[in-house]
């Protein structure tokens, strides 16, 4: 290779782990308020006082008949003063999603009593629309959100509801549990993933007063904040993540409560899952594109502005992943004998490339539940979560591309119903198939160029590069192997 152009691959090494460093050291500073904060004690909120308010609780659905009735059987159940509770079974959906529905109303007059099943002529706006419409069909004081795999206990109104005695705070989220977190090692990675915020993110930015997000259920919102806001607009597909940042900018405050918990489900489906990340991701960049600048140019603290443009542009580590991903192994072929080579094994760009997400995830997994053991079996196989992570990097690459370039789109739902939902019963559901095809071929090259690249290694004596290659192989290998069975009805349904 000409020297011209390995001293391109140096500089869009070296420009990679810069970037990846920038996001490690977020990832540190995260774990720093979360350990400063979790040393606080509790405050407890202030007396309630004045007449107890209506409580709407509100159920968004669309083709959801597998979770359907569980989720009417817990929400029914939730307790609050007689006559000042309204359940919107808000359904959108064009299945059979409906007559279950009926049916469970129908056998259940009761506890039905004070639900309200609400049907529009079309999805206009999505899971937003649905809510916003909704919302002019009550005059009630507060809104509860549940998603359909979403299992509130009966005290959940309870628990929550003191904390609006302040009447500065707008939302109150609860934290995020999983049922199925233990159904395969799928979900087992889901769940670390998804702790890191849920236990120590939201945690953090919640103790340290800085902006957080409602998380689009189990949570519960004051009317007057979500209005002052502007209420749930369709223009991103992570509306939950938009109106938090609208009403915080208005001056409404967040309460996070990491103690209480609602149980979930996980999808345990990779394409599933690529689906919702692939949402989560592009909703992430739709909202930096329309809130970045209003936030920066506010009145509000400059440590909110760091923390909130910080979280708004997290979605571009993925891109630095798989420029990565492209270029490690041309790099270590070509680029490796120049001055900067030093760099690809330096303690402190692997701290904070790699090892600062591993402490935030062991953290994550330890404080969840005061125990060693999942973080034990967590740093033991930290590399390969590591590189199923890498590997994740490839669809949410593609989510950042639609982010900034696309506004709105459709809400695609993450199908529910554990190993019920089938291979393929997902994939004829999915509109964007052949991006997800072209994200496994993608998938596929890179595994292919790096185990490529370990076997060359490995047959020169390198055996520590090989590893480090073999194992990030795996990753991409793995997921796009996985997702095949996906993609392809008859093997899909095979397997299922």
């Amino acid at each position: 290779m000409s020297p011209f152009l390995s001293h391109v691959l140096l500089g869009l090494y070296l420009f990679t782990l810069l970037g990846m460093c920038v996001f490690g050291l977020h990832k540190v500073k995260m774990l720093w308020l979360y350990m400063k904060g979790s040393r606080r004690a509790a405050i407890a909120p202030p007396p309630w006082t004045g007449p107890n308010p209506m409580v709407c609780i509100q159920l968004p659905l669309f083709n959801e008949p597998l979770v359907v009735e569980a989720l009417l059987e817990k929400v029914s159940a939730i307790r609050w003063h007689a006559g000042l509770l309204l359940i919107q079974v808000l359904d959108d959906s064009n299945d059979e999603t409906s007559a279950i529905i009926d049916r469970w109303m129908k056998a259940n007059p009761e506890r039905a009593a004070c639900m309200v099943h609400i049907r529009r002529t079309d999805r206009s706006g999505y899971k937003a629309g649905a809510l916003a419409y909704a919302n002019t069909l009550t005059d009630a004081e507060f809104f509860a959100i549940f998603d359909a795999d979403f299992r509130p206990e009966p005290d959940f109104l309870e628990v929550m509801m003191p904390q609006f005695a302040d009447p500065q705070i707008g939302v109150v989220q609860a934290r995020w549990e999983f049922n199925n977190r233990k159904a395969s090692f799928l979900t087992r990675f889901q769940g670390i993933f998804l702790d890191a915020h849920f236990v120590v993110e939201q945690s953090a930015r919640c103790a340290a007063g800085l902006f957080f997000n409602f998380n689009g259920t189990a949570g519960i919102w004051r009317r007057a904040a979500l209005e002052e806001a502007g209420g749930w607009t369709p223009d991103t597909v992570t509306e939950d993540l938009d109106v938090s940042y609208r009403a915080q900018l208005k001056g409404w405050r967040f309460v996070y409560l990491p103690e209480y918990s609602v149980p979930s489900e996980l999808p345990e489906n990779l394409t599933a899952f690529k689906s919702q990340q692939r949402r989560w991701t592009k909703g992430g960049i739709q909202v930096m594109r329309k809130q970045l600048g209003t936030i920066l140019r506010s009145d509000v603290p400059a440590r909110i502005k760091r923390e909130a443009a910080s979280h708004l542009l997290v979605g571009f580590i993925h891109p630095l992943l798989v420029i990565f991903s492209v270029i490690f192994v041309p790099y270590l072929l070509f680029g490796a004998r120049l001055p900067g080579s030093w760099m690809i094994f330096n303690p402190v760009v692997v701290v904070l490339t790699s090892g600062a997400t591993v402490a935030l995830y062991i953290t994550g997994q330890y404080f969840r539940q005061r125990q060693w053991k999942e973080g034990v079996l967590l740093f033991l196989t930290a590399p390969f979560m590591l590189a199923f992570g890498l590997a994740m990097s490839v669809t949410c690459c593609v989510a950042v591309c639609e982010g900034l370039f696309q506004r709105g789109g459709e809400f695609v739902r993450t199908p529910k119903g554990g190993r019920a939902v089938t291979a393929g019963g997902l994939v004829s559901r999915l509109r964007s198939r052949s991006v997800f095809a072209a994200i496994t071929v993608v998938e596929l090259v890179l595994g292919g160029m790096m185990l490529a690249g370990a076997i060359h290694f490995e047959q020169r004596g390198l055996e520590s590069i090989a590893i480090v290659l073999v194992v990030k192989a795996a990753g991409f290998l793995g997921l796009a192997l996985i997702s095949t069975g996906d993609l392809l009805p008859r093997f899909g349904a095979e397997r299922a």
